[in-house]
């Protein structure tokens, strides 16, 4: 029994050569798995982890906490939008600030952009930077995008700056700044706002920046729909001096955004005005929130889903994820006069950011005609690939398809 026990402890404490072989052998295949796995857990932590005042405790996951804070939050007891207090970052569940915008030169030469920060609370913090450049000329499009865990903010309780690498935002009330960068590129502005803030409203809610979106949750939601923007731009080591007008977005709250699919306008007409639309859905498809805002001389009109029509009519198919996005539509608001027709600078504007928060959505510059001039920039997130929105949609029709823009990624 003595010698039997000594064997034991010797094959343990020495491998044998056959499994050191095997392990030389399938090690790609080993390392591989791990990172699959290592993969899943960022996914459940990131997204699905306890996308509500203070976060949920351990053990609860974010869709059911901010399912529970839907149904038991009245939203005429939440506070009230303080600014610039709430500029800063907020101790919730789910929270970004971004900019979209386009540019010119002194020569005249065109350029959009956009410039993202997530905040993400659950069981782990994280913060996720997204950013893209088009030049209008060459229809090359630039993206970069970073994520760290934790908050890289500097805690600042009136306003906000995050600073990670080559990325920097940074807000004070009117005043702003904004700087990326990446491959052959980079972006550095500042930026001034000469109206009041945004707060988006649903027509008959009771609190002024804050939206139900059912069982998801609730956020609030404020904008600076033109601020003005100055700064240089470097492509391939060559600064030239930019200008413009830049949308300002900042959202925050108990809400899953990963529960949610949109549809989503941010548009700046040559008369002055601005229009911020949004379709809400849920996973399957179903209506969760149809609405928008009408801004101009710092005069606010609040949109309910009977104020506006917003349709598809042309559609463009992503090679890469074979998502189908509809990138060409018709929107009318008969109140304000207006009938556009928004169409994509570029249709190939899809932001794959599935090595940073596992999804892909289309993210670009838009041109605007009909009854107002116009540029702004369009969000459509949560689109499936095309086979699966097919197996969803049943018998329905079938989606045409338009010849995709050019794209070229650095």
């Amino acid at each position: 029994m003595s010698s039997l026990g000594g064997t034991r402890r010797h094959s343990r404490g020495r491998p044998h050569a056959g499994s050191a072989r095997w392990f030389r052998r399938y090690r790609w295949l080993v390392i591989s798995g791990w990172l699959l796995i290592l993969l899943a857990v960022g996914w459940v932590l990131f997204f699905r982890s306890t996308r509500m005042p203070s976060p949920p405790t351990a053990g609860v996951t974010a869709a059911a906490a901010a399912a529970a804070a839907s149904a038991s939050t009245d939203p005429e007891s939440m506070p009230a939008v303080r600014l610039p207090a709430d500029d800063a970052v907020h101790n919730q569940l789910t929270e970004w600030w971004y900019y979209s915008g386009h540019l010119q030169t002194e020569s005249g030469e065109h350029y959009s952009f956009h410039l993202a920060t997530f905040l993400r609370r659950g069981t782990l913090t994280h913060t996720v930077f997204h950013g893209s450049l088009l030049d209008h000329q060459t229809e090359e499009l630039y993206t970069e995008q970073a994520r760290t865990a934790g908050n890289p903010s500097d805690g600042r309780r009136d306003g906000f700056k995050f600073s990670f690498g080559k990325w920097q935002i940074e807000g004070n009330g009117a005043k702003h700044a904004a700087k990326m960068a990446g491959k052959d590129f980079s972006l550095d502005l500042q930026m001034s706002d000469a109206l009041p803030p945004v707060l988006h409203q649903a027509p008959a809610t009771p609190v002024a920046g804050l939206l139900d979106f059912g069982a998801a949750g609730m956020s609030y939601y404020t904008s600076r729909p033109r601020m003005t923007a100055s700064g240089t731009l470097t492509i391939d080591g060559k600064p030239q001096a930019v200008r413009g007008d830049v949308w300002f977005d900042h959202q925050w709250g108990d809400f899953e955004a990963a529960d949610l699919r949109w549809n989503w306008f941010a548009l700046q007409l040559t008369d002055g005005a601005d229009l911020m639309l949004f379709e809400l859905f849920d996973r399957q498809g179903g209506p969760v929130l149809r609405m928008g805002s009408y801004a101009r001389g710092g005069v606010v009109t609040a949109l309910g889903a009977a104020d506006f029509t917003a349709s598809p009519a042309g559609n463009w198919q992503s090679p890469a994820s074979k998502v189908v996005y509809p990138t060409r539509w018709t929107i009318a608001v008969p109140a304000k006069g207006l009938q556009l027709q928004v169409d994509a600078v570029i249709r190939a504007s899809e932001f794959d950011a599935r090595t940073t928060t596992l999804n892909v959505y289309w993210e670009g510059a838009v041109k605007i005609g009909g009854s107002h001039g116009g540029v702004g920039f369009m969000e459509l997130s949560g689109y499936p690939p095309a086979k699966e929105a097919e197996e969803k949609k049943g018998n329905g029709e079938q989606p045409k398809k338009q010849e995709a823009g050019k794209k070229k990624k650095r």
